[in-house]
């Protein structure tokens, strides 16, 4: 499976550009979550440079839209600065329950890709926050799913997924 995810990222890269052809488009659609996963965590040290579509320049970060998604359709990979870089996908909804049922979707499909390689998972829980965190150890990066209330009044809650700066580096 890491082979034929190498060969699918290599493929990206080669390729040179920052859209997707239709056939490699297909190719990303049908990779499992657990693919995705894999994929996001070994692109983490450089950057995620293979996973990058279109770069969007603001005033306080480098912003790139992501070749894949895994929580709604509109992953960003982010640079806050030289040694901040994540990944980042948000989707909003009308009521809480769409939101904490994306966010178990988001821990299962997560929890099944990680749970043979010893990675630990914590959940914090308030009456307006969810947050499952994925921690393996202080060098690789953490996967943070969160679910909360949201200023928005026609969808006023969130569930975010984020795979960003190690323990150690944070």
């Amino acid at each position: 499976m890491k082979k034929s995810l190498t060969i699918l990222l290599g493929g990206l890269i080669l390729s040179g550009c920052t859209s997707l052809t239709p056939e490699q488009k297909a190719t990303i659609d049908n990779l499992t979550p657990c693919e995705k996963i894999n994929g996001l965590l070994a692109a983490y040290d450089t950057r995620f440079e293979k996973l990058k579509g279109t770069r969007v320049t603001t005033k306080y970060a480098e912003n790139w839209t992501a070749k894949y998604d895994l929580v709604g359709d509109k992953c960003q990979i982010s640079a806050l600065d030289a040694d901040t870089v994540t990944y980042q996908c948000q989707e909003s909804y009308q009521d809480q329950n769409q939101a904490v049922a994306m966010h178990q979707k988001a821990v299962d499909f997560t929890r099944a890709c990680l749970v043979q390689n010893n990675w630990h998972q914590e959940q914090k829980e308030s009456a307006e926050s969810l947050r499952t965190t994925f921690v393996l150890d202080e060098s690789t990066p953490v996967i943070s799913i969160h679910t909360g209330k949201t200023m928005s009044r026609s969808k006023p809650w969130s569930t975010s997924l984020e795979i960003g700066k190690p323990i150690a580096s944070k």
